[in-house]
């Protein structure tokens, strides 16, 4: 796989008013707009964001920014600091390692209850892996990017719990800048997809014990590929959201 740059003009990309079915608040549309900034590495961890900036971009009000930021404060994926405003928060090495043992939690869980519901209808499961087969071949790393987050979301689906699939979201976001370094490496990108296959395979078996041993093996895979990251990717010691 040979990673192919896709477009990327401005700093965060536009918003997508169709994105999502029905129609979103302007608050819905700036806090996309920043998560996907972040994911991206169109603005870094510790990076400090303008209301003005970000509502001249996007057209809309500062005020609406200004909810959305503090909406985005609250998941975790911004912090307030005085003096400063608002800068995309930043993880330290053992915030890293405590989010994963809490998402391993909740993924597992989400994997083990989700087999029986995409074993009885695989079709979704199986359309997304197609896609993501392309978006490998093609070397697509932001559509992977995208769809890597949807084949997680749709496990956390599968599993009946509105709760765990808001939990397993906000947990996402507050990560998405730390993963997006793996991404734009092909190597990554092939190694996380061979997993991905694995765990669809052990769905179609009805295997839901080797569908958790998958999912919690992928997760730690994850956790370690992020803290080999060199130091300026992390904070101090660990600060609370």
């Amino acid at each position: 796989m040979q990673a192919r740059r896709e477009p990327a003009n401005a700093p965060f990309p536009d918003p997508d008013p169709v994105r999502r079915e029905g129609v979103r608040s302007t608050i819905d549309t700036v806090v996309e707009a920043v998560t996907d900034a972040i994911r991206d590495g169109h603005v870094v961890p510790g990076q400090r964001l303008v209301e003005q900036e970000f509502a001249r971009r996007i057209g809309v009000s500062r005020s609406s920014v200004r909810e959305a930021f503090q909406r985005l404060a609250a998941d975790g994926l911004l912090v307030a600091v005085p003096n400063r405003g608002v800068t995309v928060r930043q993880l330290s090495r053992q915030e890293v390692d405590h989010l994963f043992d809490i998402r391993a939690a909740l993924e597992t869980l989400s994997v083990r209850r989700a087999v029986p519901v995409l074993g009885a209808n695989p079709a979704p499961l199986r359309e997304l892996l197609q896609c993501m087969d392309a978006a490998v071949d093609a070397g697509l790393t932001r559509r992977y990017s995208d769809l890597n987050r949807a084949f997680h979301g749709l496990f956390a689906q599968a599993a009946g719990n509105p709760q765990l699939s808001v939990l397993l979201e906000r947990m996402g976001h507050t990560i998405y800048a730390l993963q997006f370094r793996l991404m734009i490496e092909p190597r990554e990108v092939l190694d996380t997809h061979e997993q991905h296959r694995r765990l669809v395979a052990a769905v179609l078996d009805g295997d839901a014990d080797a569908a958790e041993a998958t999912i919690r093996a992928h997760l730690e895979s994850t956790r370690r590929l992020i803290q080999a990251l060199p130091d300026h990717h992390f904070a101090g010691p660990a600060t609370p959201p």
